[in-house]
């Protein structure tokens, strides 16, 4: 389901991971991210022709709110209807949201796994971005992380995973390059299971205010 994250990245890998360039945002590292939080996220500007990374609150405010209410935090590719092309023609609200690794609980007992790539390197979630605006006029740019049916290694933990977009679907995923519902499609696949690891981590990650590397240790899986 995805409700919490890492990304402890320093902001100017994260910059040269993505290929963006400029900006003087900064976040500071964090273990235990819930929705709420404000995150850096790649999109794609048109105007410019170049990836910006931009700070955005995670957690969808719908246009109707008087308040700035998290409606959504995730959106189940599932339940989008049989009109998959409107995500083709959404491509200005696709975005790219980096993490170091998600963390799932296991459905029978509630014990919390982190995940992460094989290659540990930092991954691409895809996500949907939009604005809302508040009643005394604030703009708030906030985003959705989309979901897909868990694979293989996760389903013992999980009924759904985020989608993971790899480097070289990047360019399509933002909108850089044309894509076609066929493509989408394929894009908001599972990940394969050869492409993640999975650890068993303590349960003091329930608690948001417990934030540090730490939380990463593996510990031993009952």
């Amino acid at each position: 389901m995805c409700s919490r994250i890492c990304l402890s990245t320093d902001i100017a890998e994260i910059r040269n991971r993505f290929g963006v360039l400029g900006g003087k945002q900064g976040v500071r590292p964090h273990w235990n991210i819930a929705p709420g939080h404000v995150l850096p996220v790649i999109r794609w500007e048109p105007l410019l022709q170049r990836r910006c990374l931009d700070l955005m609150r995670w957690g969808l405010v719908p246009a109707w709110a008087k308040s700035m209410v998290i409606v959504r935090a995730s959106l189940d590719v599932r339940t989008m209807g049989s009109e998959p092309g409107d995500l083709v023609r959404a491509a200005a609200q696709r975005c790219l949201v980096p993490a170091d690794s998600f963390y799932e609980w296991r459905k029978r007992d509630k014990q919390p796994f982190a995940i992460a790539l094989a290659s540990r390197q930092m991954m691409a979630l895809a996500g949907l971005w939009n604005l809302w605006l508040s009643p005394a006029g604030e703009r708030v740019e906030c985003f959705a992380i989309l979901t897909t049916p868990a694979n293989a290694l996760l389903s013992p933990l999980c009924e759904r995973m985020p989608v993971i977009i790899m480097p070289e679907d990047w360019d399509r995923w933002l909108g850089q390059e044309p894509l076609e519902t066929a493509g989408l499609q394929t894009l908001l696949q599972p990940c394969p299971d050869a492409e993640l690891t999975v650890w068993p981590i303590d349960r003091r990650v329930g608690n948001m205010k417990n934030d540090d590397p730490g939380i990463l240790d593996r510990i031993a899986n009952s």
